[in-house]
C-alpha cells in the first residue's frame, strides 16, 4: 500500500567525488585553492563524497579537522552528502562532527586528479567509447579528446581535456576543455544536454535557443562566449 505522506524511490544520481591523498586540513585547503577556478564553478552546488581510501591507513586520519573539511568544501560550492573508507577511530571522529559515514565502495571512480601530472604517466589523446553512456556514469578524458560512437543518457557526464564528439543524442553534462583549452569544441547529433561547458563558460538546456534543441549542433567559444552552431 502506498504511503500518502511519502514515496520512497531509487534513483541513480550522479555523484562526485573527492579521493584524498593526505589528511593535513592547511594541504587540502592548498589544492583546493590552487585547483582550477574553472572546474570548481562548473561543479557549484553539487553533491560531493569524500572518499578516505588512500589514507585510512595513516593513524593521521583519525585526529583529522573533520569539521574544518566540510567548511572546505562548502566554501569551494560543493555540497558535502558523505565520507567513506575510514577506519573505525576515524568513522567516529567524523561523525561527531556532523558527517554521514557511508559503506565503503567505489573502488571504480574515475574523477579529475587534484595535482599536476608526472612526466612518466602515460597521456591518452583519444578515448573512444563505443556502448551507449549510461545514467551515472562519467567517462573523463583530461588530456584528450572524448569520441562517443552512440548516444549518452540524462544523468551521465562527459569531461574532456580537449573536444567532445557525440554520434547520437546528447544527454547529461558535457564539459570539454576541462584544463582551460579555450579552442575545444563539442559535436553532437542531437543536442538535449542538461549543461553543455567549454574553459569553465557553460549553458544550461533551459538557456539554449529552442531552435537548437534536437538537432545536430557543434558548441564552441567565440569571443569568451559560449555559441552554439548548427552543423
Amino acid at each position: 500500500m502506498k504511503n500518502s505522506v511519502f514515496e520512497l524511490k531509487g534513483e541513480m544520481s550522479l555523484l562526485n567525488v573527492l579521493l584524498l591523498h593526505a589528511s593535513d586540513t592547511d594541504a587540502i585547503a592548498d589544492a583546493l585553492q590552487e585547483h582550477d577556478a574553472a572546474a570548481w564553478q562548473m561543479l557549484a552546488r553539487s553533491p560531493i563524497i569524500v572518499d578516505c581510501q588512500q589514507i585510512s591507513a595513516v593513524p593521521e586520519s583519525e585526529t583529522m579537522d573533520f569539521e574544518r573539511l566540510r567548511r572546505l568544501l562548502q566554501q569551494t560550492g560543493l555540497i558535502p552528502v558523505g565520507i567513506r573508507n575510514l577506519n573505525d577511530a576515524a568513522s567516529v571522529a567524523a561523525e561527531k562532527a556532523g558527517w554521514a559515514v557511508l559503506r565503503p565502495g567505489g573502488s571504480q571512480t574515475r574523477t579529475p586528479p587534484l595535482k599536476n601530472k608526472t612526466v612518466s604517466e602515460p597521456v591518452q589523446r583519444l578515448m573512444t567509447v563505443e556502448r551507449p553512456v549510461r545514467s551515472g556514469q562519467q567517462v573523463y578524458c583530461p588530456d584528450g579528446d572524448i569520441v562517443v560512437l552512440q548516444q549518452t543518457s540524462a544523468g551521465s557526464e562527459l569531461l574532456a581535456g580537449g573536444s567532445v564528439h557525440v554520434y547520437g543524442a546528447l544527454r547529461g553534462r558535457v564539459l570539454a576543455g576541462v584544463q582551460g583549452d579555450t579552442g575545444a569544441r563539442i559535436f553532437c547529433q542531437q543536442l538535449e544536454a542538461e549543461l553543455v561547458a567549454i574553459a569553465g563558460r557553460y549553458r544550461l538546456l533551459d538557456e539554449m535557443e529552442e531552435n537548437f534543441k534536437g538537432q545536430a549542433v557543434m558548441v564552441c567559444l567565440e569571443d569568451e562566449k559560449l555559441k552554439i552552431i548548427a552543423i
